[in-house]
């Protein structure tokens, strides 16, 4: 199962409870909403999609499966921003 991490080259800054960045290699600037900066929180140690469902299947009213949908093409795409990398099994 693939697991995620932050990016070591992103830099973060809070803006109430969500968070702004830059990738410090591409010079990109990007901006999380409250979910996507609790799973950037989350992903502090690698965690796959069904790591992180769940825990926010816990804290949200969502479903398993709407949660692993969402979840799992949010860090695909800040796979392609960079802003997170996989050990790509």
């Amino acid at each position: 199962m693939k697991r995620y991490s932050r990016n070591s080259n992103v830099i973060t800054g809070r803006v109430k409870d969500e968070l702004v960045m830059m990738d410090i290699g591409s010079e990109s600037y990007f901006g999380l909403d409250a979910v996507a900066t609790r799973i950037w929180d989350l992903l502090e140690e690698p965690k796959s999609a069904v790591d992180l469902c769940s825990i926010l299947t816990e804290e949200y009213e969502v479903t398993a499966e709407e949660c692993l949908k969402d979840v799992s093409e949010l860090l695909e795409e800040m796979e392609r921003m960079g802003i997170v990398v996989s050990d790509g099994e």
